[in-house]
């Protein structure tokens, strides 16, 4: 575990170890999210879509999903004007 000092500023350093091991370089973009307890700094994935793609299970396509929305939505236009 490193202690480490917050600037005036707010800024904090990341020990260089720390920053090689995940692959942090300067110009890279790192993650703020809080938590219960505390604060977690992890590596900003390069394409936020490219990493979300695949982390849900499951044969499905919400395309599929909204079209089949959109006509169960017709069908109860066309049902309620008559």
């Amino acid at each position: 575990m490193s202690v480490i000092q917050v600037s005036q500023k707010g800024q904090i350093l990341i020990p260089k170890a720390i920053r090689k091991r995940q692959g942090v370089t300067p110009g890279s973009r790192v993650q703020i999210l809080e938590q219960p307890g505390g604060i977690l700094i992890k590596p900003a994935p390069e394409d936020p879509i490219d990493t979300a793609c695949g982390f849900i299970d499951g044969d499905f396509s919400l395309t599929d999903d909204l079209i089949r929305e959109h006509q169960m939505e017709l069908a109860d236009e066309r049902k309620n004007r008559h």
